[in-house]
C-alpha cells in the first residue's frame, strides 16, 4: 500500500511538472508568434505593435530607403519620397511626394502594412494613416549614436535583425576606431576650428543638434557654429573672419549651389581665412552627412581625414 501511495505521489508530481512546463512553452510561443510580430516605442514616444512581418513598406525619408536596402528589405518597399536616389534601385520605385509633403492618397493606394516616417513628417499624416490601421513608425535620430539605434529598430520591425546586427556592429567598430584615435592623440585645446558651408550667398552653415555638428566633434574638430542659434543658421561673414577656421568644408545642395575646392580658394574676400591660406578646403557629398543611414560613418571618416589628415591618412 505504501508503495502504491508513493508511486501515486511521484506520478502526480511528474504530471504537474509536465503541465507547468507545457504551459510555459505554449505561453512563450503565443506571446511572440500569435500576439504580435514586434512591439517597439518609436522616437515620437508612441508604442507600436506590429502583428505580422511587413511585406509592403512605404519610406517617407531617403535615409529610411537607404537603410531598408542595406538591410536586404528593399524588395518590400512599394513607395518612396522624391529625392530617394540611393541605391539606384530606389529611383524605380513609386514616388509619394516629398519628405515634407507626402501625398496621403498615394500612400493609401499602395496599401502598405508599414510606413516609416521621419522627424519632419507632418503629424496629421501620421495620425490619418494610423487611424486607417496602417502601422506607422516615427524615427528622428539626432546624432550618430541614435542613427545606429534607428537602424537596429528598423531591423527589428522588418524582421531583419541579423542583418541589422551585422551593419550596426561594423558601424560601431568604425566609430570607435575614430573616437579612440582622437581621444588618444588630440587634446581639447588642439582641436582645429572647422566651418561647414551649406550655402554661399547668403552664407549658411550647420549649427547645433545637426548630424554635421556631431560629425565634426567626433572627428576631433570644433564646429565654430556650435553655439549659433538654430540648426541651420545664416552666418555672418564678419564672424567667419573673426573665428578664422583652420578647416573649410562645403557641399553642394542643389544645382544652384555649385562649389569646388578651386572656386572657394579663389574667393577674394576669403583670402584672409587660415583654411584658405593653407588650402585646407574639402568638398563632401551632402547626402552622406545629412541622411540617417549606414553611410553616416563614411561621412565621419571623410571629415576625420579632412580635420586630421596625418592621423587618418
Amino acid at each position: 500500500m505504501k508503495r502504491v501511495m508513493k508511486f501515486r505521489k511521484i506520478f502526480i508530481g511528474l504530471l504537474l511538472v509536465t503541465i507547468f512546463l507545457a504551459g510555459c512553452a505554449v505561453g512563450g510561443r503565443t506571446s511572440y508568434d500569435k500576439d504580435y510580430f514586434a512591439k517597439i516605442t518609436d522616437d515620437l514616444n508612441r508604442e507600436v505593435v506590429i502583428d505580422n512581418k511587413p511585406q509592403r513598406i512605404v519610406s517617407l525619408a531617403p535615409s529610411h530607403t537607404e537603410t531598408l536596402f542595406a538591410l536586404k528589405a528593399g524588395n518590400r518597399i512599394v513607395g518612396v519620397t522624391e529625392y530617394a536616389d540611393y541605391p539606384q534601385e530606389a529611383n524605380k520605385l513609386d514616388k509619394i511626394g516629398t519628405i515634407k509633403e507626402p501625398n496621403v492618397e498615394k500612400i493609401i493606394k499602395l496599401q502598405p502594412d508599414l510606413v516609416l516616417a521621419a522627424g519632419i513628417t507632418p503629424k496629421e499624416v501620421i495620425t490619418r494613416l494610423s487611424e486607417l490601421g496602417i502601422d506607422v513608425i516615427g524615427l528622428n535620430p539626432k546624432n550618430v549614436s541614435e542613427i545606429i539605434e534607428s537602424i537596429s529598430l528598423i531591423g527589428k520591425v522588418t524582421g531583419q535583425v541579423k542583418k541589422a546586427n551585422t551593419i550596426t556592429s561594423e558601424m560601431k567598430n568604425r566609430l570607435e576606431d575614430i573616437t579612440e584615435t582622437v581621444d588618444e592623440h588630440i587634446k581639447d585645446n588642439q582641436r582645429p576650428k572647422v566651418f561647414y558651408e551649406i550655402w554661399r550667398d547668403p552664407l549658411y552653415t550647420a549649427g547645433p543638434k545637426t548630424f554635421i555638428d556631431d560629425l565634426i566633434h567626433l572627428a576631433g574638430g570644433i564646429n565654430i557654429a556650435h553655439q549659433a542659434e538654430g540648426m541651420w543658421p545664416q552666418y555672418s561673414f564678419e564672424v567667419l573672419l573673426f573665428e578664422n577656421p583652420d578647416v573649410y568644408i562645403a557641399s553642394q545642395h542643389s544645382w544652384k549651389h555649385q562649389v569646388s575646392k578651386e572656386s572657394i580658394l579663389q574667393r577674394k574676400r576669403f583670402q584672409q581665412i587660415k583654411a584658405i591660406k593653407n588650402k585646407r578646403v574639402y568638398i563632401i557629398d551632402q547626402d552622406i552627412v545629412n541622411r540617417a543611414s549606414p553611410r553616416i560613418i563614411t561621412a565621419l571618416e571623410k571629415i576625420a581625414k579632412a580635420v586630421h589628415p596625418k592621423l587618418f591618412n
